[in-house]
């Protein structure tokens, strides 16, 4: 690759890893008054007619007009609500767990479980001591993409065209194999159960880049979609 290459590549992997870390925050906790400032001062995409630009609109637009003077207070209780089946005996829940889109009996802790386990050891991961969730829960499973993303990009840094290709390599098979393989679902019923439009837009967005993010990968190694 010349430099020109070189950076935008470089660009393109710290965008991704960007985002990626944005939606791990988004789900794997509750929103606080930092991060919706964080999310005020953001770039976010412009309209190109895309359901990611589409989703981060809806996003920003509630941020400017939330409806309560708590907006902390109302997302907790969306997230809740949203993911963790908070206050319903009977509706839709769109649990953030792989397992539950992907096991015929929509439990948490199956065979996407399992390998998800595995893949994280593999690369040195440990399960925090205090953490409260399963491992294939979307926050962290974006989490980790962030993670590979960072890893290509100093490769890259390096010239290790090897280090880089095998972490491009391993994002497009946890990409292809997990992320993908259930978030569109996932997104798809927290756009449905969702009471504000921070986490109808987010669920919005978070489809729409997973889904463009799985086809880049494919495009950066070469291949087809199966």
């Amino acid at each position: 690759m010349n430099s020109e290459e070189i950076s935008e590549l470089k660009g393109v992997l710290e965008q991704r890893e960007a985002l990626y870390r944005l939606l791990a925050r988004i789900y794997k906790h509750e929103a606080d008054a930092a991060l919706l400032d964080a999310l005020r001062a953001a770039d976010f995409p412009a309209d190109d007619g895309s359901d990611l630009a589409a989703g981060f609109s809806e996003l920003a637009d509630w941020l400017r007009d939330p409806k309560t003077d708590d907006p902390v207070t109302e997302l907790a209780v969306d997230f809740a609500h949203t993911f963790l089946g908070a206050g319903i005996a009977e509706g839709l829940v769109a649990y953030p767990f792989e397992s539950v889109y992907t096991s015929p009996q929509r439990l948490v802790m199956q065979d996407a479980w399992e390998d998800v386990c595995r893949i994280y050891r593999a690369h040195g991961l440990a399960r925090a001591k205090d953490m409260d969730m399963h491992e294939d829960q979307i926050g962290l499973e974006c989490e980790f993409m962030a993670i590979l993303a960072a890893e290509g990009c100093r490769a890259l840094e390096k010239g290790d065209e090897a280090a880089l290709e095998k972490s491009l390599s391993e994002q497009l098979a946890f990409c292809e194999k997990h992320l993908a393989n259930w978030t569109g679902a996932f997104c798809a019923d927290a756009r449905k159960a969702a009471l504000t439009g921070f986490y109808r837009g987010a669920a919005r967005a978070t489809a729409d880049f997973i889904r463009t993010d799985l086809g880049l990968l494919r495009d950066l190694m070469g291949k087809e979609a199966a």
